[in-house]
């Protein structure tokens, strides 16, 4: 009788165990339900999509140049993924820059001036990360095209 209690309780031990098991599987595949692989995307279809036209630029001061700018969102989750153009002009960021912005310039040029003067072209191909507290100017010297990647809550302001 022991030995049978003995293997009732090793089986009911492992019974539970994968009893757990399952239960935690299933909540951790519910969190992944629905999740499908990512669309890919390549540059030069991102250097010629149609994008969504936005409101003048008014959340920075437009130094010279136009004011023209569109967007599109291609990721929306704990992080922001788009594609932003804009006409020649130079931004005033006399602000620091509240959030980090990994960029990858797609069509134009951009020379980034920091408040002591310092500068770096970017031309397409280029990539750079816009640390959090940058100051200085955003001069786009032709039509300029970038794809994005900012914090979710950052870019809505939170």
């Amino acid at each position: 009788m022991n030995k049978i209690m003995n293997k009732s309780v090793r089986l009911g031990a492992i019974g539970v165990s994968v009893l757990f098991g399952f239960i935690f599987i299933g909540a951790f595949a519910e969190d992944s339900a629905g999740v499908k692989p990512p669309k890919s995307w390549n540059i030069a279809g991102l250097r010629t999509m149609e994008l969504n036209d936005l409101p003048d630029i008014d959340w920075i001061p437009v130094e010279s140049g136009t004011k023209r700018n569109s967007e599109t969102l291609l990721f929306e989750g704990e992080n922001i993924v788009s594609v932003w153009d804009a006409g020649p002009a130079r931004l005033t960021m006399d602000t620091p820059l509240s959030f980090d912005e990994f960029v990858v310039v797609l069509k134009g040029e951009l020379v980034l001036t920091d408040q002591d003067g310092n500068s770096v072209t970017y031309k397409p191909g280029d990539m750079f990360m816009l640390p959090k507290g940058f100051v200085g100017t955003w001069d786009m010297t032709e039509e300029y095209r970038e794809l994005i990647v900012v914090d979710t809550t950052a870019y809505y302001g939170g």
